[in-house]
């Protein structure tokens, strides 16, 4: 049985991948912040619980993100 993952997170992935290059171009704390806060709501999302893979790279992410939120960009 193959499971599908819902609209809304698919969703936010797709956004979480958008905030990641547009912080390539444009590194600020603020969108760190924002990347963490969307990391943390797949993170709390139900359909997580299907995919404990990227449950571990969304954790993984999220200290990375923390991380970059915390630091001073010029």
């Amino acid at each position: 049985m193959c499971l599908t993952v819902s609209n809304e997170f698919a969703y936010m992935e797709n956004w979480l991948i958008m905030l990641l290059n547009t912080y390539n171009n444009n590194p600020s704390s603020a969108l760190a912040h924002t990347i963490n806060f969307y990391l943390n709501k797949l993170l709390h999302h139900d359909d997580i619980n299907f995919y404990s893979n990227k449950r571990c790279e969304y954790l993984a992410m999220q200290r990375f993100w923390r991380w970059q939120g915390a630091k001073k960009i010029n």
